[in-house]
């Protein structure tokens, strides 16, 4: 039983020593590709080929586990995206494929309320800012799409940790929310730029949707503690995140991307 329970643990340490062997690599292999390769198809195709998991079951789960596995495709497919920025410094890439092998080791694993929520955000604001900071020769249906999906994806992902009934519902609305803010986006967009990262703005609407998303928050957990809607906890957040909102949009519209 004793030589069982050490054969055991050694497989144990090296299928952990494997995993993150694995996912170190493929972040450090995306980096190398963007200095090596103009194109960030093959950086892309990789991304993907690593979820080779969801499709390693019958066909009448692959439609399941896509959705479940959106939120890591969106952020991987984002950084890719988000590298290749146009001048974009060799500094901010590694700190992108820093940020890539952290979120493959520590925050993906993770599976709790909390984490989940910061998974879901993560996915939000990589996802609209890559989006938008990519897709200005794209048609507007496709990036109406995008942030459908960005949106319902996000949703989805936060929705699941409360094992909600209504989930596929309320994240659909969420993603046509997003769809009509991407919409408007496409032709009014604006970019701010951050201290020492003037090739990489982030889009107004990345912060208007984070806004958004964080008063709903509020709202739907107030519903789901106490069955229904206490306007007393949510009044302060909705208040702040609509007010911010206004300000954004009224005063700080400077930048055009």
């Amino acid at each position: 039983m004793v030589d069982f329970l050490k054969i055991a643990k050694h497989r144990s340490l090296i299928s952990e020593i494997t995993y993150y062997t694995l996912n170190i690599g493929l972040a450090m292999v995306i980096f190398v590709l963007s200095q090596t390769i103009q194109s960030p198809v093959l950086a892309i195709v990789l991304v993907l080929l690593s979820k080779w998991r969801v499709l390693a079951v019958r066909p009448r789960f692959w439609w399941t586990n896509l959705q479940a596995n959106m939120v890591d495709i969106i952020v991987g497919v984002s950084i890719v995206s988000l590298m290749y920025v146009p001048q974009l410094s060799v500094v901010v890439q590694v700190v992108l494929a820093v940020l890539y092998a952290l979120w493959l080791v520590v925050l993906k694993p993770r599976s709790g309320r909390r984490y989940m929520a910061i998974q879901a955000l993560a996915a939000m604001v990589l996802g609209v800012t890559a989006l938008y900071a990519s897709s200005y020769e794209w048609p507007v249906v496709i990036v109406v799409l995008g942030m459908l999906v960005i949106g319902y994806s996000a949703a989805r992902h936060f929705l699941y940790s409360y094992e909600e009934q209504q989930m596929v519902f309320l994240s659909a609305i969420w993603g046509l929310v997003f769809a009509e803010l991407g919409w408007l986006a496409y032709y009014w967009s604006y970019g701010y730029t951050l201290p020492g990262l003037s090739t990489l703005q982030i889009p107004q609407i990345t912060v208007i949707v984070v806004l958004l998303s964080f008063a709903a928050e509020r709202v739907y957990r107030s519903s789901v503690r106490n069955t229904r809607i206490v306007v007393g906890e949510v009044m302060l957040p909705v208040v702040f995140s609509v007010l911010l909102t206004l300000v954004i949009l009224l005063f700080f519209n400077s930048v055009v991307i």
